[in-house]
Formats: C-alpha cells, structure tokens, sequence
C-alpha cells in the first residue's frame, strides 16, 4: 500500500481502540482518534484516510459504522499496544509498507457533514483550555506538560534588592 499518510495509521489506531466488540459509530470512532492524538487531522483528510484504507480492504462499514477488517486486525497483532502512540504509528506504517492487498474493493468514506458534526461535538464537550494549556500550545509542547525551569547559574544575574 503506497504511498502511506499519517492520518491512515491514527484511523486504523482509532477504529482498533473504538471498534473492540462490534463496529464503531462517528462519535466512537472520534473518541477513540481523540485519546490517541488530542490534535486532530482535517475532516477532508480524515475521508481520504477511509477512501484509501477501504479500497484496500482494511475497513469494513455496516450501516455508516466501522470495523477493521480481517486484514487489518492481522496487521495490529504486533503493533505494541502499552507504547506511546508515535511508536505505535512508526510500527503500523511499517507493517503498511509491506501490505500488499490481495483485490481492489470499492471504496467508501464517511460523509464529511457527519464526521465534522462529530469532531465539533467533541470539542464542544471538552472543557476550556487553562492558561498553562495555552502557554504549552503556543510553546509547541505537549498539554499538560509543563516547560522546565530554568537553572541557577551561578554569578548570573543578581536580583535587585531595595
């Protein structure tokens, strides 16, 4: 399968996470990208991921929800599941590299009205971001995570005393 995006590897991440015991809805699937990738893709990416990754056989759709197929679930056997997520993307888009799909099915996707509703509800209910939440996104860190302090530097800059 060639060539391989990032938004293929975080759908399948997600429909795994969302689809356990029967095939996944928008909002579940949504659920399951956002505890993997707080930041997610576009929506008109996120219908091309499905486009490509059904048109090779790895997703299946039963009444506007979704599953990983057969395939795809072998393809998940070795990926390690208690490591971080950007491990997890770089062990998936090792194994899609040497995926060969065997016949060219016909493609389907999510509609994209749907999958934004979705995404918008989502983040509509997520509370609002703290100013340290703020601060980590402007600096380009991770939410949560708190920048590092500064070290003393001895003979640095004194502080001004009154």
């Amino acid at each position: 399968m060639h060539p391989i995006h990032d938004a293929d590897v975080l759908v399948l991440l997600a429909l795994a996470v969302a689809s356990k015991r029967r095939h996944a809805s928008l909002d579940e699937f949504v659920l399951g990208l956002a505890t993997l990738q707080p930041q997610m893709p576009g929506v008109t990416r996120l219908c091309a991921a499905f486009a490509r990754l059904s048109s090779h056989g790895l997703i299946s759709c039963e009444a506007e929800a979704f599953a990983l197929s057969a395939e795809a679930q072998k393809l998940m056997i070795g990926v390690p599941r208690k490591a971080e997520t950007a491990e997890q993307i770089f062990s998936l888009k090792a194994k899609l590299a040497a995926f060969e799909a065997s016949a060219s099915v016909a493609a389907f996707q999510p509609d994209e009205q749907a999958l934004a509703a979705a995404i918008a509800a989502w983040q509509a209910a997520q509370p609002p971001l703290t100013k340290s939440d703020k601060f980590a996104l402007r600096k380009g860190l991770p939410l949560g995570e708190k920048p590092k302090k500064r070290a003393w530097i001895p003979g640095g800059p004194r502080r001004r005393e009154d």
